[in-house]
Formats: C-alpha cells, sequence, structure tokens
C-alpha cells in the first residue's frame, strides 16, 4: 500500500519465474556453446548450420527474455480515480468508472477464449471473439485470473492476492472519485512509431545498420580470399603468429550484439518523455561503436 488512496498489487510470479528463467538460462547456454563451435569450426556446411543455430535460437530467446522481464516489473495499481495496469512496456490506465463488474473464472457466464502461446508467467494477447468484445489478456497465473469488465474490452489480470485486490477494488468505489481520468493505452507498437518519427533515432539506427550490413560483407568476402591472418606485429612492423581469418568474424557478431542492445536500450529510454535526449545519445554511440568494429576489420583484414 502505498498510500490511502493508492494500491498496488504484484502479479503472481513464482509459477512463471520457475518456468522462464530455466528456460532462458538453458537457451542462453546453448547460445554460448554454439558460439565456441563455430568459433573453432572450418568454413563448409557444418559452419553455416552453426551460423544459422545462433540466429534461428536468439529469435525466442529474446521473446523469452522479454516475458520474463514483464513479469517481474509488472503491476496492477488501484487509485481513487483509475486502475493502472503496467506489463512490461504494455500500459493502460483505465478510469474507475468505466469498470463495469469484477468476475472469478468460474463466475463467468461464457467460454474464455485463450491467448496466443499462453505458458505459466504470461497469458499475454488480445483476443477478439466478435466485434463487440475482446479480451486483453495481461495476466501470468491462471489460478489468481480476474476478469474485468468494461465498455471497450475485457480485461484478464491475475494479483497475486485476488481477495485483496477485490477488497481494495471495493474500497475505492466507497470513496468515489474526484476526478475525470483520460483513458490511456500504451502499446509497444506506438511508441516504436513514434520513435521511428524521431529524426536523430532514425538517422542514427539506418546508418548503423548500413554499417553493420558493410561490415558483414567485408569480413564475408575477405575470409574467402585471405585463409589466414596476423592480429599482432612485431616493433619492425613484421606480422608474427597467423591465425585463421574465420576468427574475424567474431568481429561483426560482437557489432551485432552492440546493435541489437543499443537499440533496445534507447527504445525502452525513449518511452519516457524526459529520457529522449539520452535515448538518442546511445543510439548515436552504437552507430559510432558499429562504425569502430567496422574501422578495425578493414585495418587488420
Amino acid at each position: 500500500m502505498e498510500n490511502s488512496t493508492a494500491f498496488t498489487y504484484a502479479p503472481s510470479r513464482v509459477k512463471g519465474i520457475l518456468f522462464l528463467l530455466p528456460l532462458c538460462v538453458g537457451m542462453i547456454a546453448l547460445e554460448i556453446y554454439l558460439f565456441r563451435r563455430f568459433d573453432i569450426t572450418n568454413v563448409g556446411l557444418q559452419f553455416f548450420l552453426l551460423l544459422i543455430a545462433l540466429l534461428l535460437i536468439a529469435v525466442p530467446l529474446v521473446f523469452l527474455l522479454y516475458r520474463l522481464y514483464s513479469l517481474i516489473f509488472s503491476f496492477y495499481r488501484l487509485e481513487r480515480d483509475e486502475l493502472h495496469i503496467q506489463w512490461g512496456f504494455r500500459t493502460e490506465i483505465i478510469p474507475l468508472n468505466a469498470v463495469e463488474w469484477i468476475r472469478r473464472p468460474q463466475e463467468m457466464t461464457e467460454d474464455v477464449p485463450w491467448s496466443v502461446l499462453p505458458m505459466p508467467g504470461a497469458y499475454l494477447g488480445t483476443v477478439p471473439v466478435h466485434e463487440r468484445l475482446t479480451y486483453e489478456f495481461l495476466a501470468s497465473d491462471m489460478k489468481t485470473m480476474l476478469f474485468v469488465g468494461t465498455s471497450r474490452s475485457i480485461y484478464v489480470i491475475s494479483p497475486e492476492d485476488p481477495d485483496a485486490f477485490l477488497t481494495g477494488f471495493e474500497r475505492m468505489l466507497q470513496m468515489g472519485t474526484l476526478t475525470n481520468v483520460t483513458w490511456t493505452s500504451s502499446r509497444p507498437a506506438n511508441w516504436l512509431l513514434e520513435a521511428w518519427k524521431n529524426k536523430t533515432g532514425r538517422v542514427c539506427t539506418l546508418i548503423s545498420l548500413g554499417l553493420l550490413i558493410a561490415l558483414y560483407i567485408w569480413v564475408g568476402t575477405r575470409f574467402q580470399v585471405e585463409k589466414t591472418i596476423s592480429l599482432s606485429f612485431s616493433p619492425t612492423g613484421e606480422a608474427l603468429e597467423e591465425i585463421s581469418s574465420v576468427n574475424m568474424l567474431v568481429v561483426p557478431l560482437a557489432a551485432t550484439i552492440i546493435w541489437v542492445s543499443g537499440t533496445v536500450l534507447g527504445l525502452f529510454l525513449f518511452q519516457r518523455k524526459e529520457n529522449r535526449r539520452t535515448a538518442e545519445l546511445v543510439w548515436g554511440a552504437v552507430s559510432a561503436a558499429v562504425l569502430q568494429c567496422l574501422a578495425a576489420a578493414i585495418m587488420n583484414f
């Protein structure tokens, strides 16, 4: 409880963390193993199969990491005038006077359509039933689910203690609302589009992506010509121990990690207006880092 007119409830997290965390750790370990194998494998069919496997595993890994992050940092807040639902980058602020009813699963009068890819810790997504009825899943545990009925949609949430949430809701209704709250719905797609409209972010992202592609093209063409390279030199300028040119692929892979993590960090910061200048600096730093990787590859390869 934050104060007498605001109550914050955490979603049910234990089952989701026990399910998602081992999955994420296992996939990260597999990525590390494949990367080590990739680093010592000669160019050939196995080499490219390992590269494809690295990329394919990275996609569901990012998906699961986001779901784990959302589960840990999400909350449901009841205030005197609103119900604030925060799930990852998804925000829903519902005027309290727009909530028509709250029901437990056994009290629902019709079958509930489940969201896509439901799993412990992540029952998420929008499920339209017909043009006037949509379910918005922002929940983590089927056993603690509550259905919040409004004129726009039915929101499915799962506070860790449903009874405490219902008690808090009744308390807010008894107190009555003081102001009219604007119904706010913020989805990741909305601020992604807004970030794309930011000139600095767009230019920096396109430049860094172009540099990254150029880096892959340069390294990919060079290691077909140069079978070995030397990354160290004697005081007189003579090349010392040579290594396989395939090792230079570590440079574009490192640049890819920098590009992805920097772009995501910039988008995360861009959500808040007061952090948008910082987000622009991050995107600019990503461009500079990828440029340095390209320069290093050209100088050493």
